[in-house]
């Protein structure tokens, strides 16, 4: 009666591998010497393995959680939108992604509403070099700026507030053998 959480630790090739469409979970509690189940969680996926649906519910049976991904045919998440029947939370989150399969953009958006939306630029090595938020209104609340070394790993990130100002920094010093 009790499908086991650790059939979420699945990995993406094994569920597309055995050809899992969905998970479903039962939560079983005793009270009163009897076991009573209630549905836990549900999960769907799509042809390739990657996660469509989760779905929580209470011991009513109700949804206390949904959220659902959509992919492009590059397999790149395009979109998720999450729903959350107790706080009547709706936020949705959209993607875009440049020819290399980069994320160029990030817009969240809560009960319909933008919120917010992050700019991504890559140097020509396909590193991010620049990520910048905007707030609904589209001004800049904050812009990171990233360098690299001759190795192409991270060697600085500077963040910037909504007024150009240095804000804070990060560097990062490799030893190599």
């Amino acid at each position: 009666m009790c499908l086991s959480h650790g059939a979420f630790a699945q990995k993406k090739k094994e569920i597309k591998a055995n050809k899992i469409k969905s998970i479903t979970t039962w939560q079983a509690d005793k009270k009163d010497e009897k076991a009573q189940g209630y549905k836990a969680s549900y999960v769907a996926y799509d042809k390739e393995g990657r996660e469509i649906e989760r779905t929580e519910y209470n011991k009513e049976g109700t949804v206390k959680y949904k959220e659902t991904t959509t992919y492009d045919a590059f397999g790149n998440k395009i979109e998720e939108t999450l729903f959350s029947q107790k706080d009547k939370i709706n936020e949705k989150k959209a993607y875009k992604y440049n020819a290399n399969g980069d994320c160029t953009e990030e817009t969240e958006y809560k009960s319909g509403a933008l919120v917010k939306k992050t700019v991504y630029t890559y140097n020509a090595n396909g590193d991010k070099s620049t990520e910048t938020i905007y707030d609904a209104s589209g001004n800049v609340q904050k812009k990171s700026v990233y360098t690299y070394n001759a190795r192409k790993f991270k060697e600085t990130k500077k963040t910037y507030n909504q007024a150009g100002e240095f804000e804070s920094g990060r560097q990062y010093i490799y030893d190599y053998y």
